[in-house]
Order: C-alpha cells, then sequence, then structure tokens
C-alpha cells in the first residue's frame, strides 16, 4: 500500500541521518552503504512514479528534499566520509531531478554544482 511506502520511506530517512554520519567515517562500511543508497534510490524512483498529485509522490519529495539538504549542512559529516556522504545526497538528488521535483533542494543543488561528483 502507498502508507506502508511513505512509512517506509520516512523511517529509512530517519536512519540515513542518524547512522550516515558515522557509518560513512569507516571506508570498510561504504560498499555495503553503497548498495543501500542505491536500493533506497530505487525505491524513491518507484514511489516517484505514483504521479505528481497522490500523497506518495508528495510525500516522497519531501522526505528525500529533507534528507538531501540535512546531509548538505555543513558540519552533517566533519570525517572521512564527508564526500561519500556528499555522494549520497547526490543521488538521491537525481531521483528527484528525473522528475522535476528537486525545487526545496536548494543547497544540494548549489553545493553540487561546483564539485566533481566523486566518493
Amino acid at each position: 500500500s502507498q502508507e506502508a511506502r511513505v512509512y517506509s520511506l520516512s523511517l529509512i530517512g530517519r536512519l540515513f541521518l542518524t547512522l550516515m554520519p558515522e557509518l560513512s567515517n569507516q571506508k570498510d562500511n561504504w560498499s555495503q552503504l553503497e548498495d543501500w543508497t542505491i536500493s533506497v534510490a530505487s525505491i524513491v524512483s518507484d514511489n516517484l512514479q505514483a504521479g505528481r498529485a497522490t500523497p506518495l509522490f508528495e510525500t516522497t519529495v519531501q522526505t528525500v528534499t529533507n534528507i538531501v539538504n540535512v546531509m548538505s549542512m555543513s558540519g552533517f559529516n566533519e570525517g572521512e566520509g564527508v564526500n561519500f556522504c556528499a555522494w549520497v545526497g547526490e543521488t538521491l538528488l537525481f531521483e528527484l531531478e528525473k522528475v522535476g521535483a528537486c525545487g526545496g533542494a536548494t543547497s544540494m543543488i548549489a553545493a553540487t554544482r561546483g564539485n566533481n561528483n566523486s566518493k
């Protein structure tokens, strides 16, 4: 159901914001975190296919925009995983860009336009 998908993505978003800074500071975790990020990006993409006029689409955009904006804030991660976290944010932002729904993710857009987008 759409309600379950909304709840699941919200939970995943909280996990990203809670766990990513610490876990990404250990390079040994990057492969698993990369797989997780790609899986989440796929979920986001699926949710966005529901169509613009649906609560699933709207909530997905809000959740991902929040994740992207928080991850791009100065100080979110100042350790070894800072570039990895930037890649995570860019990966999720790309899903919003594909459907033209990235207007609220302004800080990440500004940050990524000047970077070389590498992990």
